[in-house]
């Protein structure tokens, strides 16, 4: 089993610096095609060469004003396979479906993501926690093995909390990996490979 996990950071090509978002504000609120593809391709890049057989995707764009798609996680599994990759692809709103979040413009369809190598034997369901505007959990589950993708509240005590609920979550699996991102400067693709130590807890961020 080899997963990857990645904050994609809705591929609208940020370094992650502050300069970087002070000389191009616009992107933040109408994206930029050019930037899209160009970080696009970079990502697909990196799935192809890694085959992995779970990504985790996590601040995707489903369909809001910033993106030329339709959804970005349906794309890039077209796009893999394109390169003879076939993934079954699932995308669910970080907010869930009700509140005044759910609701807004671009905030609604601000999602997480998950491909999964067609043919394999699993199933993914969405959970959402009750702690944090950011509240979704994407399970991929294996017949040996659990996948837990997530990106976690910004502030410290909401992380805590949210924490506290995952680890409630994953209590009845026996083989369980989390891949999350906290804030950061930069988010770098994260993986795991069943030829690594196999341990009963593992997490990526």
């Amino acid at each position: 089993m080899k997963l990857l996990s990645v904050n994609a950071g809705y591929l609208l090509d940020y370094d992650g610096s502050l300069s970087g978002y002070a000389l191009r504000p616009h992107r933040a609120m109408v994206g930029s095609e050019t930037a899209e593809r160009r970080a696009t391709e970079r990502l697909v890049d990196v799935v192809a060469d890694e085959t992995p057989d779970v990504v985790c995707l996590l601040e995707v764009d489903q369909g809001s004003v910033r993106t030329a798609t339709d959804g970005q996680v349906d794309h890039i599994a077209a796009s893999l396979a394109e390169r003879g990759l076939d993934y079954d692809a699932r995308a669910d709103t970080k907010y869930g479906d009700e509140g005044v979040i759910a609701g807004l413009p671009v905030l609604a369809h601000l999602s997480n993501g998950v491909l999964v190598r067609e043919g394999l034997d699993a199933t993914v369901t969405a959970h959402h926690l009750d702690k944090g505007p950011k509240r979704l959990v994407t399970e991929v589950r294996f017949p040996d093995l659990s996948v837990f993708g997530v990106h976690l509240a910004m502030s410290g005590r909401g992380r805590r909390r949210q924490l506290e609920e995952i680890a409630a979550l994953v209590a009845d699996r026996d083989r369980v990996v989390v891949c999350s991102t906290t804030p950061a400067r930069r988010s770098r693709p994260a993986r795991w490979t069943a030829s690594s130590p196999k341990p009963g807890r593992s997490t990526c961020f």
